[in-house]
């Protein structure tokens, strides 16, 4: 390993790169762009997925300091640098970026936390308890609201880890804190699923699409902040977009607080 780098970081493919080449982006190498075709190959919608999973990052901010009065926030799996979340709205004054990839961490460090009031954090949400006593997350006050971003994050993790996660953050967080999830789905173009995932296994890496009701099970001790039929991200406050078969996301999205109800 070298400064901080494994060895083999870029001889094979990681998911943030792939995501940045996929949705256009230079921060990315062969090993990347050579998988990445197999990717489109077996899901050629891929592409516009990751487009339209990335846009939906500013709107939930908007809606944190519109809706919520969040001023804090933290965003797990950040991922690259793109124009879209290096634009932070105004009205949140503490962001930390957290990724555990070396590369998402260097990056974050020098652009996204160059703006006053952000930071950049590298850690695993594999363990929990060091990701939150970390100083950046540390630092934030849990007098007031937080906002969490975990967009495109649990599918990338195992079964065993995803519960673990979720019940760590909904201990930690405040009261009148907000969670924002978005996961792929099972739900739409299923066999071009199971071929992503069985060629992300080929490469090592994990990818665990869910299914609607999946993703309702493992946020049952959240309690919903809008009711009805899960929503895709695309159609997240689009209503004319529901059902549209221009929805290319693949995802759903879903916003909750720490609380006792179900979903």
């Amino acid at each position: 390993m070298t400064s901080g780098f494994p060895d083999d970081y870029f001889m094979r493919p990681t998911v943030a790169r792939l995501q940045d080449h996929l949705d256009g982006g230079t921060d990315n190498y062969g090993p990347d762009r050579d998988f990445a075709r197999d990717l489109v190959a077996a899901a050629p919608w891929l592409p516009a997925s990751v487009r339209v999973n990335r846009a939906h990052g500013p709107r939930v901010l908007s809606f944190f300091t519109r809706e919520y009065s969040i001023d804090q926030v933290i965003d797990l799996g950040c991922g690259l640098p793109h124009d879209d979340n290096r634009d932070v709205p105004d009205d949140v004054r503490r962001m930390v970026y957290v990724d555990s990839d070396p590369g998402v961490e260097a990056h974050a460090r020098m652009i996204l936390a160059e703006r006053h009031g952000t930071a950049s954090l590298r850690a695993d949400l594999e363990d929990m308890p060091a990701l939150l006593a970390a100083g950046p997350v540390a630092r934030l006050d849990r007098g007031r609201p937080i906002g969490v971003l975990l967009h495109d994050v649990l599918p990338w993790l195992g079964d065993e880890t995803v519960p673990t996660v979720l019940a760590a953050l909904r201990s930690w967080l405040p009261a009148g804190s907000v969670l924002s999830v978005t996961h792929a789905t099972t739900d739409m173009a299923s066999e071009a699923m199971t071929a992503l995932t069985r060629l992300y296994e080929g490469a090592g890496i994990v990818f665990r699409p869910r299914s609607g009701q999946q993703i309702r099970d493992l946020l049952t001790s959240w309690a919903p902040l809008e009711t009805g039929e899960l929503r895709t991200t695309a159609a997240w406050r689009h209503p004319t977009h529901v059902h549209s078969r221009f929805d290319h996301s693949h995802a759903y999205a879903i916003i909750a607080s720490p609380g006792g109800r179900t979903l």
